[in-house]
């Protein structure tokens, strides 16, 4: 058996821990005498471990392939200082990058040590690689002017606050989720601290001001108190829905004109979103209905066709003079027809994963978030067992393979965003993805000639290719941020700065791959088609909505504290407070000015899309939540509510949002805000003049005077704005889409009130 010398080794691939070693085992001498790197070495006069390795006589380099003497003629490659904790467990090469060069070929969280090793060879030993640092030689000086944040995501932490337990408590707080029973069913559900519901009861007890009280306080009561007051329960549980309905529906008359209609809405509004479906197809089958029996096709996708028309009665509903229980009864009634078979879960195929995905986006519309968290999880199942998340499934040029990528990638992008806002685990498992991104097709080759207007969202693919991005950074937040297993340990707490940073840089890379039509964060963006503006307003949504999230935590960790310069200090380098607080607020105000620009300006006809109260209401709470502060100015508080104010003209523009209309969500909003300005001691000082700004802040009972209400801005360009309408005709046919006229006055108060009920006697489930 031969050996190869040492020097045949390539100086630039052998890694420094190597060298380490030889060093240690091929010289006898003291620690004290150990050459630098690269320095020229005796071989010791002994037989050893050396005798198989290196010649007998003469001197030697490690790491130099000619054998020469000379350290002189050697060109050494550049080194590198630190690697990150994967290749260190390999013992490969790092590159020092972040991520590395391995870690980034893995698609492994590259993850690097908080500090220096503390090297034991010496006392006193100061490596003089970089004098200029320290002149003085003094250590602790650069420790200490060291900032929290390095280059490596290294947080050098004091000693008293390493191990402080105060900071270990809030953190497991600032993870706590919350649980909602049904006593009635005995249905539980829990929500994770990233979900909407459990920042409501965050929110809920700061205005209490229950300093005593945290979401890891044992509660009594099925329902938080918080959901309770705001009756956020009715999203979550069927309360009072008859099951037997959907078993025995009469049989009912709809005009063809009618079916039309909710088709087209469905796909203007909701294709452009989950572009799976194909227009052909689904015109087909609709057009089948209409033939006698023995004509018909075979209706085994009429279950596609029956949910296309639920969701799309419930998007085209409207306001005004329009009766909004007609739209929505038909849209529970074809719900309640297409509820599917057994076979669909037992049997896995494209049409029960388009099925499962349809269903999703309808308990959007309706604010079931339960519901479209189960479903989109049946959709993943379907797809995995399927294998269209693998590329030996889906890689191929032909139209089916495009469609399959397409499919995928879009479910992949709602089921992990659905994750995040409930807070709870995702289906998916990214390191068992490979599938290829649908690329943008150049020519029809759809099969799809009878709608050419729907296609172009089947054909770009840049939204869904940014939203499957956004799923994955989301995914590391609900697991790197939001889990409660990353506060166990020191290194762990690092390991969350890290992963908010490395996220934050994704998101930005994002929005520079984006088409322009995309560019959600222009405002002076020239205006689109109309299935442009609908993906640019959800990808903006998703985009604001996950920044937002991946910043709330310092909101709520400084709520802890009596300010934010103790949250700091307490918070040791792991995050940066007040830039976190600025990025979540600010990410909350972009949703509410993305959303006002395309309801009253863009695209009118996208308010139609219930799902868009919940990116609405999210973003009013997360900025009524800042208003409480303590430090809080009176000039910021009146911007605040003057951009919560935008929000809730756009909530009132949503009519179909689930168990309440958008007037209803509206109050709920407003009621939030006055009774944060009711509670906050820091704005006690204000006077007549805030509540001058915001008449809906004095009224102790909900009935406006007319004159008080804002008016909408309407656009004098716009000829009509019953393009966007629907007529209250009593058999809903001809015109159905085209004659209802928009209010020209906004009224922020509910139906019930509007129809003359006093506050005490509208129904309990409506609050």
């Amino acid at each position: 058996m031969e050996f190869a010398p040492v020097g045949w080794w390539d100086e630039k691939s052998a890694s420094t821990e190597t060298h380490d070693y030889l060093s240690r085992r091929l010289i006898s001498e003291p620690p004290s005498d150990l050459p630098k790197p690269g320095q020229v070495m005796r071989k010791p006069d002994r037989i050893g471990l050396g005798t198989l390795f290196a010649p007998r006589k003469g001197t030697y380099a490690i790491g130099n392939p000619s054998g020469s003497a000379n350290p002189g003629t050697r060109k050494r490659g550049p080194r590198i200082t630190r690697a990150c904790q994967n290749c260190r467990a390999r013992k490969v090469r790092c590159n020092g990058q972040t991520p590395c060069s391995g870690c980034r070929l893995s698609e492994a969280a590259c993850v690097y040590r908080t500090s220096e090793p503390k090297r034991t060879r010496g006392p006193g030993r100061v490596r003089s690689g970089n004098p200029s640092a320290n002149p003085s030689g003094n250590l602790s000086e650069t420790s200490s002017e060291r900032p929290f944040v390095t280059a490596s995501f290294g947080v050098p932490l004091a000693v008293h606050i390493r191990h402080d337990p105060v900071q270990y408590k809030r953190l497991r707080e600032l993870r706590a989720g919350i649980g909602v029973s049904n006593r009635d069913s005995g249905s539980f559900q829990f929500y994770g601290p990233s979900s909407h519901f459990c920042f409501v009861q965050r929110i809920y007890q700061r205005i209490k001001q229950r300093t005593n009280e945290t979401l890891l306080t044992p509660q009594s009561n099925a329902v938080p108190d918080g959901v309770e007051k705001w009756g956020l329960e009715r999203f979550m549980f069927s309360v009072g829905a008859d099951d037997n309905n959907s078993k025995r529906q009469p049989e009912v008359y709809l005009s063809r004109e009618m079916g039309d209609a909710f088709l087209n809405s469905y796909f203007d509004i909701i294709h452009p979103q989950i572009p799976v479906l194909v227009y052909s197809e689904i015109i087909a089958i609709w057009e089948g209905f209409w033939k006698p029996p023995s004509q018909r096709l075979s209706r085994d996708r009429g279950e596609l066709v029956f949910m296309a028309l639920a969701i799309g009665a419930r998007v085209s509903s409207s306001e005004g003079r329009q009766d909004a229980s007609l739209s929505e009864g038909w849209g529970d009634h074809f719900a309640r027809k297409a509820s599917g078979s057994i076979n669909l879960f037992e049997d896995p195929s494209l049409h029960s994963t388009h099925f499962f995905l349809l269903r999703a986006m309808y308990a959007y519309q309706v604010m079931r978030p339960n519901d479209a968290y189960l479903y989109l999880g049946h959709a993943a199942r379907s797809a995995t067992a399927l294998g269209i998340h693998h590329a030996q499934v889906v890689e191929g040029v032909n139209p089916t393979m495009h469609r399959l990528r397409l499919t995928f990638w879009t479910l992949y992008a709602q089921e992990r965003a659905c994750s995040l806002y409930s807070g709870r685990p995702s289906a998916f498992r990214d390191e068992l993805i490979d599938a290829p991104y649908p690329e943008d097709l150049t020519s029809l080759s759809l099969g799809d000639e009878r709608g050419t207007q729907h296609t172009q969202a089947t054909m770009q693919c840049a939204m869904i290719r940014a939203e499957a991005s956004l799923g994955r950074t989301a995914d590391r937040l609900l697991v790197g941020i939001y889990s409660s297993k990353n506060i166990l340990n020191v290194s762990d707490l690092s390991r969350v700065h890290q992963t908010a940073l490395e996220c934050d840089l994704e998101l930005e890379n994002m929005t520079k791959a984006l088409p322009s039509y995309l560019h959600f964060f222009d405002d002076n963006l020239p205006i689109g088609e109309g299935w442009q503006e609908v993906q640019r307003v959800i990808l903006g949504n998703h985009y604001y909505q996950v920044r937002m999230l991946m910043h709330r935590p310092a909101l709520v960790f400084a709520t802890f504290f009596n300010s934010k310069v103790e949250a700091q200090e307490r918070a040791a380098g792991t995050m940066h407070i007040k830039e976190s607080i600025d990025a979540s607020i600010s990410s909350a105000k972009s949703i509410i000015d993305l959303n006002y620009d395309v309801f009253f300006h863009r695209y009118p006809g996208v308010k139609f899309d219930g799902s868009l109260a919940t990116f609405l209401v999210s973003a009013c709470v997360n900025l009524l939540y800042d208003v409480l502060d303590t430090e809080m100015t009176a000039e910021y508080a009146r911007s605040t509510f003057t951009v919560v104010e935008r929000g809730i003209q756009c909530l009132d523009q949503i009519q179909h949002v689930g168990p309440t209309s958008g007037k209803a969500l509206s109050l709920d909003v407003m009621r939030v805000a006055k009774d944060a300005l009711g509670s906050s001691q820091s704005l006690s000082h204000l006077d007549e003049n805030m509540t001058s700004f915001f008449p809906w802040l004095q009224q102790t009972n909900p009935r406006f005077i007319q004159d008080s209400l804002p008016v909408l801005e309407h656009d004098p360009t716009r000829t009509s704005d019953s393009n966007y309408a629907i007529a209250a005709t009593t058999d809903a046919g001809e015109g159905y889409l085209e004659s209802l006229i928009m209010a020209p006055e906004v009224n922020y108060v509910p139906h019930w009130l509007q129809a003359g009920f006093q506050q005490e006697d509208i129904p309990h489930a409506l609050y």
